[in-house]
């Protein structure tokens, strides 16, 4: 029996699922009922000219039909909650069906793809194209592994092969049943510190919303692999930083499987970047504490923390928040840990550059990241804030602040700003996702905290071009951040 298309599989299960009837659907679209059962069996696809209202007319036939039992089955498979966004949602799977089938035709001459192909050389769009197989768009629930050397690729290609499934991306909505390892060479080859780690910081950001582990090994050095556990696998050699060579995809399981297997056998936990952790964690644990009293402190601020809270703020947050008690901590111990920061920064030698766009983030919006939880101060307590930070400036002359003003570098240019903390001991990264989930990360092992000291000295020492050390520049923009909130308190 000949292999159906992805397409005519997706639709059939979808018809199937609401008891959608071949006549039914063909009513709704104004077509023959003989075509609607062309599409199901895979004898023939809808007409391009007419897809898309083809397919809205088919997704809102088929929510519509659904018996509730198996609309909450999709909503589940979709990541979804409303019948309009499951319609969407619908929508654009056979969207990419539709289009992947097409694809095969006019590439192929067939509407299936044959278990294995095989490529002597692709240039890298052509690869990424073949990588975002449709079986990725299953995302509520995956199991994913790869191997790439992804630092040694040209910058415009990074992202294009690293973002698996970067037109669905959605970090408002967690994906817990989607687990993706992925190892990466750190070992071998020319570094680019500060490309390379913001190329970094970006990837674990916009990957908060899955369950993704990134490790170290020199397995990576030279290759390109992605696989899906149970569904694909696409693997090549780079044959220089523009192309590959030996390029095999494969949909047959038993294969898949294997290598699945193979490449998660390398990535043991000792070879682990980043380890994911809590703020709770951090205090329960005193990681915040063992950082605190550490030496060789550096801080990449991208957005306000509560670092600089002066005492009767804290406590008014704190007892806002009632945080020790939702996370089950003594609040003697957070107030000692409060006490610590603020003796540390009046006293002790810290680095700190701060984003300029942090400042003006928190004049408009008053929002605060307290302990990694999002809080919102009132223009009295946002004047505070900043005068505090003015008055440790002036107090402490061991204080090193600097100032980022623009973009290290212009295709990061729209990405949010992290907030980075280094010592010589611990080094961990709050990511900046807007939910203040799944965002914090402790950097681990010596070879990911030795890139980003270099990273970080690198632009404390040499990026003038965009870092502002001038003392008096610097406390120009924190009066011009306190008469803004002045402002601003005057029109409540």
């Amino acid at each position: 029996m000949e292999k159906k298309n992805r397409f005519s599989n997706l639709l059939e299960h979808l018809m199937s699922m609401s008891d959608l009837k071949n006549s039914a659907l063909a009513q709704t679209l104004q077509y023959d009922t003989s075509y609607i059962s062309k599409w199901t069996s895979g004898r023939s696809l809808p007409s391009e000219k007419n897809i898309e209202k083809i397919l809205r007319g088919i997704s809102s036939s088929v929510v519509d039909a659904m018996d509730p039992e198996n609309k909450n089955r999709l909503y589940t498979d979709y990541q979804v909650d409303v019948d309009d966004d499951l319609k969407s949602a619908v929508y654009d799977h056979l969207q990419i069906e539709y289009n992947y089938v097409k694809g095969l035709k006019n590439t192929t001459g067939s509407e299936t793809a044959p278990e294995t192909s095989y490529y002597a050389k692709l240039t890298l769009p052509q690869f990424a194209e073949m990588m975002h197989h449709p079986a990725l768009r299953e995302i509520s629930s995956m199991k994913a592994v790869a191997a790439m050397d992804l630092l040694s690729l040209e910058h415009e290609y990074r992202s294009m092969i690293a973002q698996v499934d970067s037109e669905h991306v959605d970090l408002e909505r967690d994906f817990p049943s989607v687990h993706y390892s992925m190892l990466l060479n750190l070992k071998l080859g020319k570094r680019d510190y500060i490309y390379d780690t913001i190329f970094l910081i970006n990837l674990l950001t916009n990957s908060t919303h899955i369950n993704m582990k990134i490790y170290n090994g020199p397995q990576a050095y030279g290759k390109l692999i992605f696989c899906m556990k149970d569904a694909f696998s696409i693997s090549s050699m780079l044959f220089d930083s523009n192309y590959c060579s030996s390029v095999t995809l494969t949909e047959d399981v038993t294969q898949v499987n294997s290598l699945y297997h193979t490449l998660k056998s390398l990535c043991g936990r000792e070879m682990l970047l980043f380890r994911n952790i809590t703020m709770r964690e951090m205090l329960k644990n005193f990681d915040y504490l063992q950082y605190l009293l550490s030496t060789d402190k550096q801080w990449l601020m991208g957005h306000m923390a509560e670092y600089f809270l002066p005492d009767i703020l804290f406590d008014e947050i704190a007892a806002e928040t009632r945080l020790a008690e939702k996370w089950g901590i003594d609040e003697a111990e957070l107030c000692r840990t409060h006490a610590l920061s603020r003796s540390i920064l009046e006293d002790s030698p810290v680095q700190i550059i701060i984003y300029e766009s942090a400042f003006n983030d928190f004049v408009v919006s008053g929002v605060l990241d307290f302990y990694n939880n999002q809080v919102t101060l009132s223009t009295d307590q946002r004047l505070r804030y900043i005068r505090h930070i003015r008055c440790l400036m002036e107090q402490n002359p061991r204080l090193e602040i600097k100032l980022v003003h623009g973009d290290f570098i212009r295709d990061f240019q729209d990405s949010v700003c992290p907030n980075l903390y280094m010592s010589n001991n611990i080094c961990y990264l709050r990511l900046e996702n807007k939910k203040y989930r799944n965002n914090l990360v402790m950097l681990n092992g010596m070879e990911i905290k030795e890139m980003f000291q270099k990273f970080y000295q690198e632009i404390w020492s040499s990026r003038d071009d965009v870092v502002v050390e001038d003392k008096t520049a610097i406390l120009d923009t924190i009066h011009h951040a306190l008469m803004s909130i002045e402002i601003l308190s005057k029109s409540e």
